[in-house]
């Protein structure tokens, strides 16, 4: 069964957190050039910490924050990228490792946009060998199946997910968690139906 030929509605749970939560892991991340850090709403409840943890942690030399979307904060009115960037200045990442892009709408375009500001940033695209790829748990499958399609081929992909929203562990015990795991699947689905990625085989 492929995941373009099926309502994901009607998916069970299991094949729903299978396709979600199955997410390749790695013993030891590599030193990366750059951590890629995709933009939401509240992207201080759990992606912004991450990314200070991962830079204060050596795993990343400069921290990328994607998003163009504006929201009432606790700092004014800001888009995305300058609310984690407030935040990390706060938890004390020095400005020069910062990197915005407030551009991006999406998470396909956080892909495209974060790569055109580190390609900006680093004067060619082709200094940064490997790429921290920083999201929520429940939004990185998506997120990384994007990151595969439209990287640069020399730029290896590495993820550190967020924690202290969706989790495998309680998804189903909410209907926050339902319609985030749903509409991830959706979203997955459409990009199969687009040809951005290959079908997946449901299992």
């Amino acid at each position: 069964m492929k995941l373009t030929e099926v309502d994901v509605k009607t998916l069970s749970d299991d094949v729903l957190e299978r396709l979600i939560f199955d997410i390749p892991t790695e013993d030891k991340i590599p030193y990366c050039q750059v951590a890629l850090v995709l933009g939401t709403d509240k992207p201080n409840i759990d992606r912004t910490p991450e990314a200070v943890k991962c830079y204060k942690e050596g795993l990343c030399g400069k921290l990328v924050f994607s998003g163009g979307v504006f929201w009432d904060t606790e700092y004014g009115r800001v888009t995305e990228a300058e609310y984690m960037r407030r935040y990390a200045l706060e938890q004390g990442v020095p400005d020069e490792d910062i990197i915005l892009d407030e551009v991006a709408r999406t998470t396909i375009e956080n892909v495209l946009c974060g790569t055109l500001s580190i390609h900006r940033a680093f004067g060619y695209i082709s200094e940064v060998k490997d790429l921290l790829l920083i999201t929520s748990l429940y939004h990185m499958r998506r997120s990384l199946l994007i990151a595969e399609a439209l990287l640069p081929r020399h730029i290896k992909v590495h993820v550190s997910s967020a924690h202290g929203l969706t989790e495998r562990e309680d998804w189903k015990d909410t209907e926050v968690g339902r319609r985030r795991v749903t509409s991830e699947a959706g979203y997955i689905k459409a990009m199969a139906q687009h040809g951005l990625i290959p079908d997946i085989v449901l299992k």
